[in-house]
């Protein structure tokens, strides 16, 4: 039925594609934001435990190391997708999630006490920095303008 209309009124095509590319991305830009945020401020102190300190084959590890280890294992899949939607030529999507993650990192960069991020306190302006450049280098245009007023804190990186 969409070939149809599409057939009738080929005007409609850009948008229609657009749509659903937005269908197929999932979660809107705000909704990412959030599972980003709830997944670096959700993980506590207690992670540690079992990663910091001396471990047998490994040697010492400090608490700001193992603690960046664990909250990079819980932002790995957001930037594989981010790296998969690129591949699939899916710009705007890729360009939404990475705005998405970039807002949830933003969210974070003070950390609160009792999460992991007190132990790593530049963890989320180092890694937007590295969604930033993980962008450029593959052709996601990010859309600088409304990151930039709702990301006014980290505005050097994004120009």
């Amino acid at each position: 039925m969409l070939d149809e209309l599409l057939a009738a009124r080929p005007d409609l095509r850009q948008q229609a594609e657009a749509c659903a590319a937005q269908l197929l991305t999932g979660a809107g830009r705000s909704a990412v934001a959030d599972d980003v945020e709830d997944a670096l401020q959700g993980l506590g102190i207690e992670e540690l435990d079992t990663r910091a300190g001396y471990r047998p084959g490994r040697g010492y590890v400090h608490p700001a190391e193992a603690a960046d280890e664990i909250l990079d294992e819980v932002l790995q899949p957001f930037l594989d997708d981010l790296q998969r939607r690129a591949g699939f030529g899916m710009r705007s999507a890729a360009a939404e999630l990475a705005a998405g993650i970039l807002l949830g990192l933003y969210n974070c960069r003070h950390g609160n006490s009792e999460t992991l991020l007190e132990y790593s306190p530049d963890y989320a302006a180092e890694r937007a920095s590295g969604v930033v450049s993980d962008c450029a280098r593959l052709g996601i245009e990010l859309p600088a303008v409304e990151l930039l007023d709702l990301m006014p804190e980290w505005s050097a990186m994004l120009q």
